[in-house]
């Protein structure tokens, strides 16, 4: 049984675009979160309830960013170890942002946390969770 019981792919152009999927497999995380591009769709929403849902954003680049409410507070996924780039712009629901390199992550990781957050409704601990 899964705990995320929805997807929603956030279209920049037109808000009532935005395709809202029941989630019955977890093949449908990954293929919402391939289709991010950093321009027309930049923000996936998985969604168990108001107060638990995780919104990864970006695309671009292989730069994504992640933001996740558990139990109705929230958390952004940051890398553990060290990490000496320069802040990284990354688009996410169509608004650029500016986000420190340790919290802009490339797609492997993106997914790891997804399909984590997807089946258990938790996150994965192989990365930090930091208050925005």
């Amino acid at each position: 049984m899964l705990f995320v019981r929805k997807i929603v792919e956030e279209n920049v152009g037109n808000k009532e675009e935005d395709t809202v999927t029941e989630l019955t497999e977890l093949v449908q995380v990954k293929d919402a979160i391939d289709k991010l591009n950093g321009e027309t769709i930049t923000g996936v929403v998985l969604e168990r309830d108001k107060d638990n849902l995780m919104i990864i954003g970006g695309g671009k680049d292989n730069k994504y960013v992640v933001h996740a409410e558990v139990k109705g507070t929230m958390y952004v996924m940051a890398n553990k170890f060290p990490i000496t780039k320069p802040p990284a712009e990354v688009i996410v629901g169509g608004k650029k942002g500016t986000y420190e390199s340790k919290r802009v992550m490339g797609l492997s990781m993106v997914l790891e946390a997804a399909k984590h957050f997807g089946s258990r409704g938790a996150l994965a601990q192989t990365f930090n969770w930091e208050s925005p």
